[in-house]
């Protein structure tokens, strides 16, 4: 496992636990990894495994369930050549993914809960990028930080996500409402990641429709996570500071735009994993049976809501 400065894995205590919550071990799972990864190797219109880590976290986010995790991995390389304009040409150092990366960003925070979550930010960097702001390549960013904390960085139980809404303007939000289904759908069925909890903070009054259309595309039990906070000091009562960036009331003693940076870094400095990955997809001609995915929830999605009422 690679060693990073923007993420601190888990404790021995806190691994172990992990493991106990899914019903298995450390040893269990290395057993049927290998399990998962002859299953990938018979499967014609995938690609060979190139990462056992990815296919690990794979199964640990699926609860230990062969069956799920295997359903989960086809998803991802499905969904990974059916949308390529979420999933190409990643290069972190290309000139529009570092504009993006400017403006806006998402990031993991770098210390686990107790209970082994992690927690990721999301947050206007540059308000004044506003009017070049691509959220492509937002989605395009966020999809390669869950890629490689899953493929090399990172271990962890559930996801908790921070919304921070701040300088979020109207011109913004209606740039962003034409895409939000395939983002959802793309973000839900490619990667299995089991949500704790959703905070949003700084949410203006016209971002409220956004938030009632994403409550309303999202499954009920997702859903019912989402907590709307009036200040960072609310959303503390559910977050402990020392996990926090001192810029939203913590007492981790960075910023979230030191934190900001450091990510940035170790994107960049995976450059060329990130151009090999770009291959690493279906071949949906040698598929022997139809995909799970639902390809009419990728086609044409973005029009349902182009007459969306702002208030």
């Amino acid at each position: 496992m690679a060693t990073s400065k923007t993420i601190v894995l888990p404790e021995p205590d806190q691994l172990k636990k992990i493991f106990q919550d899914i019903g298995t071990t450390e040893e269990k799972i290395d057993v049927e990894v290998k399990t998962l990864v002859e299953w990938m190797r018979k499967q014609p219109h995938l690609p060979n495994p190139d990462d056992e880590r990815r296919i690990r976290m794979f199964l640990i986010m699926c609860k230990n369930s062969l069956e799920r995790t295997k359903e989960s991995l086809d998803q991802y390389y499905t969904i990974k050549s059916m949308v390529p304009e979420f999933f190409s040409d990643r290069d972190p150092t290309s000139p529009s993914l570092v504009r993006s990366m400017g403006i806006s960003i998402f990031i993991p925070l770098p210390k686990l809960t107790p209970e082994g979550h992690r927690i990721s930010l999301s947050r206007l960097r540059d308000p004044s990028g506003i009017d070049n702001y691509e959220f492509l390549d937002y989605v395009k960013v966020n999809f390669m930080s869950i890629d490689i904390r899953l493929s090399k960085l990172d271990m962890f139980k559930k996801e908790t996500f921070i919304f921070d809404l701040k300088h979020f303007s109207l011109s913004l939000l209606t740039t962003v409402v034409p895409h939000v289904k395939k983002f959802i759908y793309c973000a839900t069925t490619a990667y299995p990641l089991r949500i704790h909890q959703v905070h949003i903070v700084n949410m203006p009054t016209y971002a409220q429709s956004m938030v009632n259309m994403v409550l309303g595309i999202l499954k009920k039990k997702i859903a019912s996570r989402i907590m709307i906070h009036d200040s960072v000091e609310d959303l503390k009562k559910h977050i402990k500071p020392e996990l926090l960036p001192l810029d939203y009331g913590g007492t981790f003693p960075k910023t979230a735009e030191e934190m900001t940076d450091d990510w940035i870094e170790e994107l960049q400095k995976h450059k060329e994993w990130f151009l090999s990955q770009n291959s690493v997809v279906c071949d949906e001609s040698k598929r022997a049976k139809k995909p799970n995915v639902k390809v009419n929830m990728l086609a044409g999605v973005e029009g349902s809501f182009r007459k969306l009422e702002v208030d």
